[in-house]
């Protein structure tokens, strides 16, 4: 079974999964091949779900963050390629100190932006 078929049982948008997706439009140098299945994940729980399917099938699974200082080789990248785009910034304070939590996708400049 190859992973179309094997992502296509997993309750994704289908808008946020991509096949042979050229590598140049998610890296700043705008260079590299083709990701084979590149998933863009909003959802903690969509992200959990895949986790849990690449290590049952043993599929290979890249990580890409915002995709600055990456070099994707022209054979392009093989199994899945998440990009997380989980945003949230939380700020509590507990016991005279201030916990921040960040999503894996937030912006920098928001994040700075929030600070208290």
């Amino acid at each position: 079974m190859g992973i179309e078929e094997q992502i296509s049982n997993l309750k994704l948008e289908k808008s946020a999964i991509h096949y042979q997706e050229p590598m140049k439009k998610h890296t700043t140098f705008k260079i590299g091949g083709v990701a084979e299945c590149l998933i863009e994940i909003k959802k903690e729980e969509e992200l959990k779900e895949i986790l849990s399917l690449a290590n049952n099938k043993q599929i290979p699974l890249t990580i890409l963050g915002n995709g600055s200082n990456v070099l994707v080789s022209d054979k392009g990248i093989k199994g899945i390629t998440l990009v997380i785009k989980l945003e949230k910034i939380e700020i509590q304070e507990k016991e005279g100190e201030i916990e921040i939590t960040v999503g894996a996708g937030e912006k920098l400049g928001k994040l700075a932006r929030n600070m208290p």
